[in-house]
């Protein structure tokens, strides 16, 4: 595997993460999953510029 292929994979599986918090905080009325996931969402953004 590939360098950009890893991180393509990684970036993949830390949005789906983060969407799945950001519901579960929405869904709970819980802010520190929905902040954590834009966290996520953010590090997957990093990723992707730094590739």
């Amino acid at each position: 595997m590939t360098r950009n292929k890893k991180i393509n994979l990684i970036s993949v599986l830390l949005g789906l993460t983060a969407v799945a918090m950001i519901i579960i905080g929405i869904v709970m009325k819980i802010p520190a999953p929905a902040v954590t996931g834009v966290g996520f969402l953010l590090i997957v953004w990093a990723f992707q510029i730094f590739k």
